[in-house]
């Protein structure tokens, strides 16, 4: 056991009840809002769940508040070291007591298909709540049978506004440095570096703290706690930026060569693959789109693979995706056609949905499959809306 005053500052200023979690608005309540995990805390833990997501998110944070609200017994495996063996013995120490177990077991997807299985029983019974914690999606890297006796929770990298109330509850806790300041080009510096992750950005800061002198943390002090690639980031702000409009652009303009040197400067620089990744998906939708309909399907193998991969074999998916969408036909019908809709639909009076294509009785609805190919005119738009065109297909579009 670490002395208090060495445990990590992401440890030591942990959140001791569900309204101090920074981020993750979609699963705590908020005023107004009901949230699950909010609800989950309350009814001591009543079934399984698994939580996704990226490093430094707050997973662990979340597993142990679960135990802090819980009368139930907590025991906690690795995913990377538990054995068959260590997980038999769990399960046989819930047939003594039944439902009072909660078995917690970090990077669950490191279990093998064996070790799930082992689960299944206890899981299908009741026996044991199970609670794991993953950065890689459930959805591949747990069986079937495993991921259909669970709850899975999504949770979001943090964003701006997360990491500058991490820096505040470090800079103001009993247990963090409440008589540091911090400068605001360090604070942007650790916010840039961090990628999301507020248990990174809390190391560095906490490095920085340390090597801080008349207890002010300053831009100096954060470069000379940053590794290469977070300094390569960190070396100009605006550069990150500029390489994923860069990317996006040549992209755009049909130009491989020049898209895979910026996705190369991306990911050399130590940017996020998965961010990387998701403005590839938003690229391939917005620039390639109905030109070419496989697109959307390569760049979402892609984001897959960099969250199943991660640094240094993702960027091989990337860059076929990269090369892929730079050769593909271009087409941006799509954003064009949602936007036009989106203008109406948030700028003009709400209009009621046509009775005959209510989810109230069929009368006067023409079911389509009863006619020729499927077609028979009716309307389906708002009578004010009659005639309204906001798809306009382009000579590159591919439409049967």
């Amino acid at each position: 056991m670490l002395f208090k005053e060495e445990q990590p500052l992401a440890y030591r200023i942990r959140p001791s009840c569900d309204e101090d979690i920074i981020g993750q608005k979609h699963l705590f309540s908020e005023p107004g809002k009901n949230g699950v995990l909010t609800n989950y805390l309350k009814c001591n833990a009543p079934y399984s769940i698994i939580l996704w997501g990226p490093p430094g998110c707050g997973k662990t944070t979340i597993a142990l508040l679960i135990k802090s609200n819980s009368d139930k017994e907590f025991i906690y495996l690795s995913g990377a070291s538990t054995s068959v063996s260590e997980l038999r013995e769990v399960i046989n120490k819930s047939k003594l007591m039944p439902g009072r177990i909660i078995l917690f077991i970090d990077e669950i997807h490191r279990l093998a298909k064996n070790q799930q299985d082992v689960l299944l029983e206890v899981l299908e019974a009741g026996q044991i709540i199970l609670i794991g914690t993953t950065t890689e999606n459930p959805h591949i890297s747990l069986t079937r049978a495993l991921h259909s006796r669970v709850k899975v929770f999504e949770l979001k990298p943090h964003i701006e506004d997360d990491l500058k109330m991490l820096i505040k509850r470090a800079l103001t806790h009993a247990e963090g440095f409440p008589e540091f300041k911090i400068t605001e080009d360090a604070e942007k510096l650790l916010i840039l570096t961090s990628s999301g992750d507020g248990r990174r950005m809390l190391f560095n800061l906490e490095q920085a703290a340390k090597l801080s002198k008349n207890k002010t943390i300053d831009k100096n002090a954060v470069q000379n706690v940053l590794d290469s690639s977070q300094l390569q980031i960190g070396a100009d702000p605006e550069s990150h930026y500029n390489f994923i409009s860069a990317l996006q652009k040549s992209i755009r303009g049909s130009d491989p060569d020049a898209a895979l040197y910026w996705l190369a400067r991306l990911l050399s620089g130590g940017a996020d693959p998965v961010h990387v990744a998701r403005r590839i998906l938003v690229t391939a939708a917005e620039d390639i789109g109905l030109a070419d309909n496989n697109a959307l399907n390569i760049a979402t193998s892609a984001y897959h693979a960099a969250q199943f991969l991660g640094m240094p074999e993702a960027r091989i998916p990337l860059a076929q995706a990269v090369i892929y969408l730079a050769s593909a036909p271009k087409s941006n019908t799509t954003i064009i056609s949602i936007d036009a809709a989106m203008k109406d639909a948030t700028e003009l009076t709400p209009y009621s949905v046509p009775l005959h294509i209510r989810n109230i009785g069929k009368e006067g609805y023409k079911y389509p499959h009863s006619y020729k190919d499927a077609k028979i005119e009716q309307e389906y738009l708002p009578e004010e809306l009659k005639n309204r065109k906001y798809f306009e297909p382009n000579e590159r579009d591919k439409i049967k």
